[in-house]
């Protein structure tokens, strides 16, 4: 299941932008709801071979005790009925607990399954032909698992977009305000480009191990042992925290500010060396806390200076009068809050 698991950290470490609305919510569940269905592609690939085998088996082997492995073939039917209820329903949660209990079902099935056909001693005619069918049954199973694996594959290129228009929804808000978003601009355009290449690496996939090879060739985040590593959550977050703190810098009030100004430059310049040390490679050691502590330092120091020196005029237009806090939050949505480049995809 090295797809499912993949994409599974995938969705969990999407980065978190303070822009959340209706449009971004929904582009969520529609790429939770493509994993489910992939999930359940997937399974119900495993399934079919399951069952397969044990219809085979009992077709092919004349005494072969049925009563175990019929059970057994019961309960992976149900459990896939199970599965696509849980899928139907977008509960994805319940979704992975019952993929649990199909998982140990399965691996049940396929040892009771050795164990019957070992105890019926079968012919050399009836050996023959069970292989025979076993292997197109194999053959069956490549085909549709790999399907699947192209499901799972889509449904990573469609997170990182989702992950790319959250940070367009960041930049959409900072170019509203009159803030320079060229640089968040360039890294946008890099991360499409990079999805591109992996979009026509799945595309050319003619077979499961091209299509692995593909999918690890780049990663948005920081989920390839041996491709490019993007760390695009980290590699945003900089930049619209640079952007607000040039703007800090640009106002005419912010020499008595001087000091925590060069402490957020500091705290940036930080940051922006440890990614620089990490390059298109995962994270290392502590180089992952280096870089979102800083980050997180930096922006802290850019959210109460943005508070004292613009108040709330960046997001309502009302008075500077209003509360402290509202404007706080306010530098924090143009910002954007990352949860993080985490160590998996």
């Amino acid at each position: 299941m090295q797809y499912a698991a993949l994409m599974a950290c995938a969705l969990l470490m999407i980065p978190a932008v303070a822009f959340a609305d209706n449009g971004t919510n929904q582009n969520q569940a529609s790429v939770q709801q493509a994993y489910l269905n992939a999930a359940l592609a997937r399974a119900t690939c495993q399934a079919s071979y399951e069952t397969g085998s044990i219809s085979t088996s009992i077709s092919d082997i004349s005494n072969i005790v049925q009563t175990t492995i019929s059970s057994d073939s019961s309960k992976i039917s149900t459990d896939i009925q199970t599965l696509t209820t849980d899928a139907n329903n977008k509960d994805k949660t319940q979704f992975q607990t019952d993929l649990k209990s199909f998982r140990t079902d399965s691996k049940t099935s396929t040892q009771d399954l050795r164990s019957a056909i070992k105890s019926a001693n079968p012919t050399s005619d009836e050996t023959t032909k069970l292989k025979s069918d076993f292997g197109n049954l194999r053959t069956t199973d490549k085909s549709c698992m790999f399907s699947a694996s192209q499901q799972f594959a889509n449904v990573k290129i469609q997170a990182f977009g989702f992950g790319i228009q959250k940070v367009q929804n960041r930049i959409n808000t900072l170019s509203s305000k009159g803030i320079d978003t060229t640089q968040l601009g360039q890294i946008i355009g890099q991360a499409q480009t990079n999805i591109g290449n992996l979009g026509a690496a799945i595309s050319s996939a003619t077979n499961s191990a091209q299509l692995k090879s593909a999918l690890q060739s780049y990663c948005q985040y920081n989920g390839c042992k041996s491709g490019v590593n993007f760390h695009f959550a980290a590699q945003s977050a900089l930049a619209a925290d640079q952007t607000l703190l040039n703007k800090i810098n640009s106002n005419p009030n912010s020499a008595q500010y001087s000091t925590q100004i060069k402490q957020a430059q500091t705290d940036l310049t930080n940051a922006q060396n440890a990614l620089n040390t990490v390059g298109t490679s995962q994270y290392q050691g502590t180089q992952q806390t280096t870089v979102w502590n800083a980050l997180h330092d930096a922006q802290s120091i850019t959210k109460h200076l943005w508070s004292e020196l613009f108040g709330n005029h960046v997001t309502t237009g009302s008075s500077s009068s209003s509360s402290s806090s509202s404007s706080s939050s306010s530098s924090s949505s143009l910002s954007g809050s990352n949860s993080g480049d985490t160590s998996s995809e």
